[in-house]
């Protein structure tokens, strides 16, 4: 975990630049995700929930989960990401600073939270941990019963849609043959009015087309690239993972499956999009968001966001 603080500290203001900005051939990840949890919550009719946004980042989601008047929690190992939440969190309107506080704390150090929250979530941060289950014990211990974890984790599946580097190992390893059949088993019939709100999409993106047809190099940089002067590197990729494999490491951990909705779509191969101009790619895929929460979501987007309840009820591995 040393190298993914180090990284973190580096990049904390590219990691934001580049998390909610669409800007060149950019998709801000980050930014699907917030409307996603910030929507779930809402939906929930609960008030005043209190909640842990676990590696917080720079704060955008204790931000708008603290504007609806929820009292939030944010923790990340990186004091500079805290340091940028801190200085974010300066300039809201009194409430919502009240409504939020942000600690440095390393993930898996014991902490004095325990069963004392209504909802943790953690956008993006399971794949840089050993395997699955280590934040899900963390979620489970933090939760007060029937508490809801919101996690997001990079898509494996999505592996065999790409066609990319990641294809090829999939091969190698002998697992594009499970992968598929997982795929395989989201593909359902889609209700009508889903695919009314996909045409409506569409056919607002096709109006704009005009205006997205002309790019230089200096649009086509992505924010971090733009505004940020020195990037750093990961020694190696984040772990991804599967729904049915996040589901049964629920199981196993004392959660049940609520839902999964897909984050950033992709309608044709990725590897097309720097072919295009700007943002075309994306506006196109941004159809796709009209079935972000149907489980063929899951078969074009890279990132899964997942919902969860605890129950109490653990399982040994193995099922027993």
């Amino acid at each position: 975990m040393t190298g993914v603080k180090q990284y973190f500290d580096d990049n904390a203001k590219q990691w934001l630049l580049d998390g909610y900005n669409d800007d060149g051939y950019n998709y801000p990840t980050a930014a699907h995700r917030v409307r996603i949890v910030a929507d779930y919550i809402a939906n929930l009719k609960r008030r005043n929930l209190r909640i842990l946004d676990v590696a917080c980042g720079g704060g955008n989601l204790a931000f708008r989960l603290a504007s609806d008047e929820h009292s939030v929690t944010g923790i990340d190992q990186s004091q500079n990401m805290i340091d940028l939440a801190e200085a974010r969190r300066n300039t809201l309107p009194k409430k919502a600073r009240d409504n939020t506080i942000f600690l440095r704390h390393a993930v898996g150090r014991k902490t004095n939270f325990s069963k004392q929250f209504d909802v943790v979530t953690a956008m993006g941060f399971i794949g840089y941990l050993p395997n699955d289950k280590m934040l899900f014990d963390i979620a489970h211990s933090l939760l007060k019963p029937n508490g809801y974890f919101i996690v997001s984790a990079r898509n494996r599946l999505f592996n065999m849609q790409s066609i990319s580097q990641r294809t090829e190992k999939e091969i190698k390893k002998g697992e594009a043959a499970n992968l598929i059949k997982e795929l395989h088993g989201l593909y359902e019939n889609i209700p009508e009015e889903d695919v009314d709100t996909f045409i409506r999409h569409f056919k607002k993106i096709a109006k704009r087309l005009p205006e997205s047809m002309s790019s230089n190099q200096k649009t086509a940089a992505s924010p971090s690239a733009k505004y940020a002067s020195y990037v750093s590197r990961l020694n190696s990729e984040p772990r991804q993972s599967t729904p049915e494999g996040l589901k049964k490491t629920a199981t196993q951990c004392g959660f049940k499956h609520i839902t999964y909705y897909g984050i950033h779509p992709h309608l044709i191969d990725p590897n097309v999009n720097k072919m295009l101009p700007p943002q075309l790619f994306n506006q196109i895929s941004g159809c796709l968001e009209a079935f972000e929460h149907l489980p063929i979501s899951l078969a074009w987007s890279s990132v899964i966001l997942g919902v969860f309840q605890k129950t109490n009820k653990r399982k040994r591995y193995g099922g027993k």
